[in-house]
């Protein structure tokens, strides 16, 4: 029976360590995309369901929920009523927040890039907490909305959680990203 010498344990012992980094490399890798791709899904779905929607009391026949996107859009069917000009603000400031988002994404979707260097990650950080900043003003906005209509305005806001998912998952995927794993 040979016993193996000093040497060749060392050599072994490199060997399992370096197959122990490239498993924890590529589980970075996997956490990474992974978050990436829950916070992209998240923002863009976030434009698509309702911001705030009308309670089982307050329901007719018809939907009367607020989508982000149909607000932005529906700018001119604002009508010529005495609220006009508040509705047109209104829908600006929505416009203003689906912008924020769209660069928000724009900027988590560039970490997946080739060769992102510290600027991009830095971006994404500041789009993060720009949103999460502006989620946390929606999560307002949506409370106050639903104290002030008396139930007939749900408190859950699913568009407002999907962008606060976003928000969120760009300030881990800016604290995930690999700096060296693309050489």
């Amino acid at each position: 029976m040979s016993e193996k010498t000093a040497e060749d344990q060392v050599r072994e012992l490199r060997r399992q360590v370096q197959v122990l980094g490239d498993r924890v490399g590529r589980l970075e890798i996997g956490l990474f995309r992974a978050v990436v791709t829950v916070g992209s899904v998240a923002l863009v779905l976030g434009f698509f369901l309702p911001f705030l929607s009308a309670t089982e009391k307050a329901r007719g026949d018809d939907d009367e929920s607020v989508a982000l996107l149909p607000t932005v859009f529906g700018i001119s069917e604002a009508g010529g009523g005495p609220f006009e000009e508040e509705a047109v603000m209104a829908a600006v400031v929505v416009g203003v927040f689906a912008l924020a988002i769209l660069v928000a994404l724009i900027a988590l979707l560039r970490l997946f890039a080739d060769a992102v260097g510290t600027g991009p990650v830095r971006f994404a950080r500041v789009c993060g907490i720009v949103l999460l900043v502006a989620c946390a003003l929606g999560w307002l906005l949506v409370f106050a909305l639903a104290g002030h209509f008396d139930g007939r305005v749900s408190a859950f806001s699913p568009a407002t959680l999907c962008f606060t998912v976003g928000g969120g998952a760009m300030l881990a995927a800016a604290a995930l990203h690999p700096t060296d794993w693309r050489d």
